[in-house]
């Protein structure tokens, strides 16, 4: 099948099974694409957002603000910065009882596993806005239920 008429299955497939490539400037976000990536919304919120948002489950650990953990979003439609099928990769951590969230490092790696952009540092600590996509996510994190 042609990467562009690629199904959003196989792009993330494809993104999970990338070996990790360094981000400009030498930083490396995560240590491994291995875990147990969990699908967090079922493919038709996917479809209706875009991206196929994964988190994985072996990487949720007490630290940071509470609990670390890493995520992946596989880009099912382009956008004018990144082609379909691009993946950003995060590295995040959440303040569960206190709604608070950090992105504490961040890679964008293209379809063909090109590293395309990286944080040159952790972000600012945020509120968790709970009804948002993001805040659905990071409850999953908090509370190990699925938003389905």
């Amino acid at each position: 099948m042609a990467a562009s008429r690629a199904s959003p299955l196989a792009l993330a497939a494809a993104a999970f099974a990338l070996a990790l490539v360094p981000a400009p400037g030498g930083a490396q976000v995560l240590a491994t694409t291995a875990g147990k990536w969990v699908r967090i919304f079922v493919l038709d919120v996917e479809r209706t957002i875009g991206r196929s948002v994964r988190v994985d489950a072996a990487s949720v650990a007490p630290g940071g603000l509470g609990v670390n953990f890493r995520q992946a979003e596989v880009m099912n439609r382009a956008s004018r910065a990144y082609p379909r099928g691009t993946t950003r990769f995060s590295a995040r951590s959440v303040d569960c009882a206190g709604s608070r969230v950090v992105t504490t490092q961040w890679q964008v790696v293209g379809p063909d596993g090109t590293a395309l952009a990286a944080s040159p540092g952790p972000g600012a600590v945020t509120r968790v806005q709970w009804e948002s996509e993001d805040g659905k996510a990071l409850r999953y994190v908090c509370t190990g239920i699925l938003p389905r």
